[in-house]
């Protein structure tokens, strides 16, 4: 899904993109191989202990599908790209298996029809039963997140941007260098389309793909919490939302920035009251304050809202 596109100065085409069928692979790839991935080791932890055998078998399949990204790493990944989960599925199953093996050939690997079903089954019963609601939560906040990272990215320049998501991608002058198992470089005279994504399951890992005159951008969002029980973020937030008064500050902000004067007339309150409300809607992050004139201006974070859900499926599910 293309959120949105333009073209950047040296005439690269750069296109911001929300694609759940590679967040889906790439978290098969995280429970494939999951001490890898200290970042998501607790989610993959949780979905473990609900669905053992489920998670067994992609660990199983782990060596025939390259860690399960066959897929997005294979040249029919193109036409693939935008689709739905769904669709990509259906998209898939109709495919006969010379042209599987035809579209995991990069790997040196070939399946039988019994591995290609097997494989089909567990990508199907995996959407169904753990990845479909998953992805429900995730999109609001990811699609939230790059369009954060679009204003950046507009503001930087696509190279600038791109030198700033991993340590391990070098934008020079005319080239980029990617340092994995050995240097991929890359010119930027060669690149005419730039695919913009963000991942909550990609940490650590810098991804690299390219097909013919483009590249992917993957940029890392971190969305589990390192300690065990209750995150003390998540109380803040349920804390400064339990509050008849701080709800209906939420509410005014949600429709534009206002300074305290201005809440306090609408809400028939006081100032000091309003500012008290205000800084523990600040503390737990959920506005942010600045400076106009004489005036502070605050200004309600949207990109919360997408988050509490998904947090409080990660902290209350485990």
């Amino acid at each position: 899904m293309i959120l949105d596109a333009y073209e950047d100065s040296d005439n690269t085409e750069v296109l911001f993109s929300y694609l759940p069928a590679w967040e889906m692979f790439f978290s098969m790839h995280v429970l494939a191989d999951w001490d890898h991935h200290m970042y998501r080791r607790r989610w993959a932890e949780r979905i473990y202990g609900k669905e053992p055998k489920l998670v067994e078998r992609i660990t199983g399949l782990g060596e025939i599908t390259d860690k399960w990204n066959f897929v997005i790493d294979a040249p029919w990944w193109g036409q693939i790209r935008q689709m739905e989960i769904g669709e990509m599925l259906s998209f898939l199953q109709k495919k006969n298996i010379y042209q599987w093996n035809e579209m995991i050939g990069y790997t040196g690997r070939k399946m039988d029809i019994a591995a290609r079903d097997a494989v089909v089954r567990t990508l199907k019963e995996y959407y169904e039963r753990i990845f479909e609601r998953e992805e429900r939560l995730l999109r609001p906040y990811l699609t939230r997140i790059l369009k954060k990272e679009e204003e950046r990215c507009r503001k930087l320049g696509i190279w600038q941007w791109c030198s700033g998501i991993h340590p391990r991608l070098l934008v020079e002058e005319d080239r980029i260098i990617y340092l994995k198992n050995r240097e991929y470089c890359y010119e930027k005279s060669q690149i005419r389309r730039i695919y913009v994504m963000v991942s909550s399951f990609v940490n650590p890992h810098l991804w690299m793909y390219k097909g013919e005159g483009e590249l992917e951008m993957v940029k890392a969002v971190l969305v589990e919490q390192a300690q065990d029980g209750v995150p003390e973020k998540c109380v803040l937030v349920f804390k400064a939302l339990g509050d008849t008064t701080r709800l209906n500050i939420v509410k005014l902000l949600m429709q534009g920035t206002l300074t305290t004067q201005e809440l306090a007339q609408k809400m028939g309150i006081s100032e000091a009251g309003v500012s008290r409300h205000l800084r523990v809607l600040n503390q737990a992050g959920l506005v942010s304050k600045s400076m106009k004139g004489h005036f502070v201006e605050y200004n309600f974070l949207t990109e919360m809202i997408d988050f509490i859900p998904y947090t409080f499926y990660e902290t209350m599910m485990l």
